[in-house]
C-alpha cells in the first residue's frame, strides 16, 4: 500500500526540541502581531490547540504511521452567514514516504488508507488555556 516515490525531502524524524525561552518569545511574537482584517471583523485569534492522547494515539497507531502532520483549516457556517469563520487545526498520520494516511487513490489508482483518521475538535486557547505557562 505505497505510492511509487517518497515525497522529496521528507524526513520521518523531523522536529527537534527548542529552549522554552525561545518558544516563549515566538509565542509572544505571535500574540503581539496586529489583528488581521478577518480577526477585526470577528474571527477569534487562536493561540493554541490541545488534543488528548486518546485521539493522537489512535492516529499514531495506524499501520505505517511514522508521525503526525497538522493542517490549518477554516470552518465556515453553512447556515448562518453572519457567523464569523472559525480557525481549525486538523491532524493526520503520515507514512514513511511522507504521505498523509487519509483515504485516497494511490499511483496505480488503487484505494489507499480507507480507514485513515482525520482528527479535529481540539480544545482552543483562548478560552481553555494554561494561565501559568510561559507560552500563554
Amino acid at each position: 500500500m505505497r505510492d511509487i516515490d517518497p515525497i522529496p525531502g521528507f524526513n520521518p524524524d523531523a522536529g527537534a526540541p527548542i529552549p522554552v525561552a525561545e518558544a516563549a518569545e515566538w509565542a509572544a511574537n505571535y500574540r503581539s502581531e496586529a489583528l488581521t482584517d478577518v480577526e477585526v471583523a470577528g474571527r477569534k485569534r487562536i493561540n493554541a490547540y490541545y488534543f488528548g492522547n486518546k485521539l493522537l494515539d489512535e492516529i499514531k497507531n495506524q499501520e505505517g504511521c511514522v508521525g503526525l502532520r497538522f493542517y490549518m483549516g477554516l470552518k465556515k457556517s453553512k447556515t448562518d452567514l453572519t457567523k464569523p469563520d472559525e480557525s481549525q487545526i486538523l491532524v493526520v498520520g503520515v507514512d514513511e514516504d511522507g504521505r498523509d494516511i487519509v483515504a485516497r487513490l494511490g499511483a496505480d489508482g488503487e484505494a489507499m488508507y480507507d480507514d485513515g483518521i482525520v482528527g479535529d475538535d481540539a480544545a482552543k486557547c483562548p478560552a481553555i488555556c494554561d494561565p501559568h505557562s510561559l507560552l500563554s
